[in-house]
């Protein structure tokens, strides 16, 4: 390894892991490429640094590390394709060079996750104009494994325990697609476990925050809300709008919704409701309802870009939904880097 390197650790290995380059930051922590060595090769994976000393006060971060040790913990159970992996999280020295370690103050939370090889969603459909069937296939087929994962984590399945997992913070960025077209979520890490399911604080990416993210509610509804705003960013090649009446009136002008049956459409456009209640439970039933129109349809819309402007009428890209009187307006900035997008991650866990 090189001597001019960074490295982290646990204090039984400190220097364990490499630290290649920062490729996001999620509130206070920040996320690296990194390398282990293994085998006589290197390894790459994605390790997740909360420090105390540059962060937050000690007494914060003593609060901050019971609930990381925790959900950390917690979340190695969730184990199967679509979900990346958790390897270890720990305490130790923060950031280093080799071997100096022993000479710094302070304490770092550390996650490490594998590395998720290939585009986020958004760059993925940034290549695709939705012109040929084989394309408008592959975009419902990253929807139905999207669906199938997101069922799984809301059923309980996911843990021993048969906790609901709420992933809380979906959008193009979460979500990885590899070469062989297996599509990730990679937005785990410091989770929340609370009696009545609230966060003190409110986190989310506009056009796919639900309202109720503002009362700091993170449910499977709210998962699904941003499904939907995830489906109708594939399908349009557009940025969702902010607000719930809007994403549904969009969603109602793509080709492939508009020419389904007036059923149909209805329970189609039901995933936009500003009513979590109103909601389908199923999101790989909602997906079938989608099949049909889209792989029917010939209509082609443009590439999606990063800078993508909204539909016509529709509220600015960072423009957020009408809140409750008193509910913070602050969001949390988004950061990226090559194939990796990933933000601070808001996976809730709760009890059956």
């Amino acid at each position: 390894m090189s001597k001019s390197a960074h490295h982290i650790g646990p204090d039984s290995a400190p220097d364990r892991y490499r630290l290649l380059r920062s490729i996001g930051r999620g509130g206070e922590a920040v996320l690296y490429l990194a390398e282990i060595e293994l085998a006589g090769g290197t390894e790459p994976v994605v390790v997740k640094v909360l420090d105390s000393k540059t962060t937050i006060t000690p007494e914060i971060f003593e609060r901050v590390s019971r609930k990381w040790n925790e959900q950390a913990e917690l979340l190695r159970f969730v184990s199967r394709p679509g979900v990346v992996g958790v390897r270890e999280h720990f305490q130790g020295a923060p950031i280093h060079a080799p071997g100096e370690s022993g000479t710094l103050t302070g304490r770092a939370l550390v996650l490490v996750m594998n590395h998720v090889d290939g585009l986020d969603l958004r760059d993925w459909r940034a290549e695709r104009t939705l012109a040929t069937p084989a394309e408008r296939r592959e975009v419902m087929r990253t929807l139905e494994q999207l669906a199938d994962v997101l069922d799984w984590l809301h059923s309980g399945k996911a843990t021993p325990s048969g906790r609901t997992v709420v992933h809380g913070d979906l959008s193009p960025g979460n979500v990885m697609v590899d070469e062989h077209g297996q599509a990730t979520l990679v937005d785990f890490g410091l989770s929340k476990l609370t009696a009545d399911h609230q966060t003190a604080e409110v986190w989310f990416t506009p056009g796919y925050a639900a309202p109720e993210i503002f009362e700091g509610k993170r449910t499977p509804a709210t998962d699904r809300y941003a499904f939907g705003a995830i489906a109708y960013f594939l399908l349009s090649g557009q940025s969702p709008p902010a607000a719930p009446e809007q994403l549904a009136a969009a969603f109602a002008t793509v080709p492939q919704i508009a020419g389904l049956p007036e059923e149909q459409r209805r329970k189609v456009l039901a995933i936009a409701a500003a009513d979590a209640d109103k909601r389908p439970l199923s999101l790989s039933a909602w997906v079938k309802e989608v099949r049909h129109g889209v792989v029917s349809t010939t209509t082609t819309s443009r590439p999606a870009t990063p800078q993508d402007a909204p539909p016509k009428d529709a509220a600015p890209q960072d423009a957020v939904p009408p809140r409750p009187a008193g509910a913070p307006a602050r969001t949390r900035p988004r950061y990226a880097h090559a194939s990796l997008w990933m933000s601070c991650p808001r996976l809730s866990v709760r009890g059956s």
